[in-house]
């Protein structure tokens, strides 16, 4: 079995650093309102958080935590407000 020498090393991933209060760099923006643009019921459950979100009728507005707003986005039905 031959050695690679010290290429090795060279496909490494750098390790990830850490913000200056030792915490990790990832924020979840502020929480987002949805409106609900269906005519039935929606319930959907945030894949970062667990908390589900349910919209009853046309046109109702519910507050999402902004670590699931990102995957809610992708849901026609829902539209962000501003």
């Amino acid at each position: 079995m031959s050695c690679c020498g010290s290429r090795r090393a060279t496909f490494r991933p750098a390790p990830v650093s850490a913000t200056r209060s030792g915490s990790s760099s990832y924020r979840p923006s502020a929480p987002t309102e949805f409106e609900y643009t269906g005519h039935s019921q929606l319930s959907v459950t945030g894949p970062m958080t667990g908390v589900v979100y349910r919209f009853q009728a046309h046109g109702q507005r519910v507050q999402v935590h902004g670590a699931d707003a990102a995957s809610l986005r992708s849901i026609p039905a829902l539209k962000a407000l501003l």
